[in-house]
């Protein structure tokens, strides 16, 4: 049984990461990892999920993977000041997001995948530990 859990761990150390609300527009580098999830304006809505404060707090709770100490635009707001650090990375282990997802889904009610979605409320927005060796994994994928 030792053997299955060390596999499975090691599964766990090297895969990608999923990438999460990395919007076609937004400003700045775009990691070689991470996938197009459409324009930022067609992902906008009036209002929120009923659970957005605990989605916002999870989303602002992730670990940081990469810092871009570039402060860019809103490409919502372009007339306000810039978002400090928006492109830098984020993960809760499984996700990768840019920093300045939760302040598009605060201001413009972005919707977020149903699969992490369903994550997040599985684990009562409480982002899991996340495992050193998955961290570095994850770090040498997206900082890249």
């Amino acid at each position: 049984m030792r053997a299955r859990g060390a596999d499975a761990a090691s599964r766990r150390v090297e895969a990608p990461g999923l990438p999460l609300g990395f919007f076609s527009g937004l400003p700045g580098a775009r990691p070689r990892a991470a996938g197009d999830a459409g324009p930022l304006r067609a992902a906008t809505r009036a209002r929120g999920e009923s659970d957005e404060p605990g989605l916002l707090a999870y989303l602002r709770a992730g670990l940081l993977l990469h810092v871009v100490r570039a402060a860019l635009p809103d490409v919502l707001a372009p007339h306000t000041p810039p978002l400090t650090r928006a492109a830098s990375l984020l993960t809760d282990g499984t996700w990768v997001w840019r920093l300045d997802l939760a302040h598009y889904v605060a201001h413009a009610h972005v919707r977020l995948p149903v699969d992490f979605l369903s994550a997040v409320r599985a684990r009562a927005h409480v982002p899991p530990e996340v495992d050193p060796d998955r961290l570095t994994a994850l770090r040498a994928r997206w900082a890249a």
